[in-house]
């Protein structure tokens, strides 16, 4: 484990798809920075959503300045894996400098002089400027007006992988039901 203890222009969290956009951009424009991720590039498109999810957009708009999706018709919806390989091929290409498998613990605001004190599972990182691209909707929310009757089986979008699991099944008694709305935040 490499352990980190430098100062940085600009810290970027996450490396996912605003992450790796943001790197690109402070490449281009020359301004020194790091990005953090305490998974892979693009986790969230491998293991956070559900198995058949593609991209909202054909193949020739949801795509990076500069890269195609290679081996895809342009028309296409890119299935979720291709997208996450996509977002690190697109890193390798203009070289981010992305550590992975570095977890933020902390981000706080110097006093008495600019930028923040980050403190991170691989050592500390103080930063003139912050990027937060960790992404929308982390945390689950069941509202309370959804009934809790025993009866009822229920399981939260950002929890569902796939139709008729096991797992599903079992706990529903084989009854149906449907899949309503993400409400995370």
């Amino acid at each position: 484990m490499t352990v980190i203890n430098t100062q940085i222009d600009t810290l970027v969290i996450g490396a996912g798809q605003a992450g790796i956009a943001m790197s690109e951009h402070l490449t281009r424009l020359g301004i020194p920075h790091l990005v953090l991720e305490k998974n892979r590039i693009a986790e969230a498109w491998r293991s956070g959503r559900w198995d058949s999810l593609v991209a909202n957009g054909p193949a020739w708009h949801d795509r990076f300045p500069g890269l195609e999706f290679s081996q895809a018709d342009p028309d296409s919806f890119i299935p979720k894996e291709e997208v996450a390989n996509y977002f690190t091929e697109y890193a390798r290409k203009f070289e981010a400098p992305v550590k992975t498998g570095v977890e933020v613990k902390s981000v706080i605001r110097n006093h008495g002089r600019p930028g923040f004190t980050v403190e991170t599972s691989d050592g500390t990182v103080e930063a003139r400027h912050i990027v937060a691209a960790t992404g929308p909707f982390q945390r689950p929310i069941v509202p309370p007006i959804a009934p809790k009757e025993d009866r009822l089986y229920q399981i939260h979008s950002a929890a569902y992988k796939k139709p008729a699991t096991a797992a599903c099944r079992r706990r529903s008694g084989g009854r149906r039901g449907f899949l309503r709305g993400t409400n995370c935040r």
